[in-house]
């Protein structure tokens, strides 16, 4: 036993009575919660990561319908090439185009990846609004 006391206490310095394992208990308390801080960090920057993504995904899809002969399948073809460009980091995304007279709507919706399980706002949404190109004669 007193070898290995030896090799977990620096020598010249011994034990307070009392104190066995006090760093242990205290490394059992503080890691779960600086873990559980980590990986809450890195899922919200995931997040966030995934909204910038469908804000541009939205914004090309919006730009392709916006002119003047623009179609809605093109422009919802032009969002999903950008989100699979993206390599897979919103799951389930759906791309959805709105065109009438004056004015493009795009939404795109999906989730993101789950680091931590049970986190709670994985999902993801962003919309994008703007006129439509018109041809007006002089």
């Amino acid at each position: 036993m007193r070898a290995l006391r030896n090799r977990l206490v620096p020598r010249g310095r011994t034990l307070p009575a009392g104190e066995r394992g006090s760093v242990t208990l205290e490394n059992i308390i503080i890691w779960p919660v600086v873990m559980v801080f980590m990986f809450g960090f890195f899922q919200f920057a995931l997040w966030l990561h995934a909204r910038d993504l469908a804000h541009g995904a939205a914004t090309s899809a919006y730009y392709e319908a916006r002119l003047y002969d623009g179609n809605i399948p093109d422009a919802q073809a032009v969002g999903r090439a950008v989100l699979e460009a993206s390599g897979g980091t919103i799951e389930g995304a759906n791309v959805v185009v709105t065109k009438n007279v004056t004015t493009v709507t795009v939404t795109v919706t999906g989730n993101t990846a789950l680091i931590v399980p049970g986190w709670p706002g994985s999902g993801v949404s962003e919309t994008v609004t703007g006129p439509v190109e018109r041809f007006v004669a002089p």
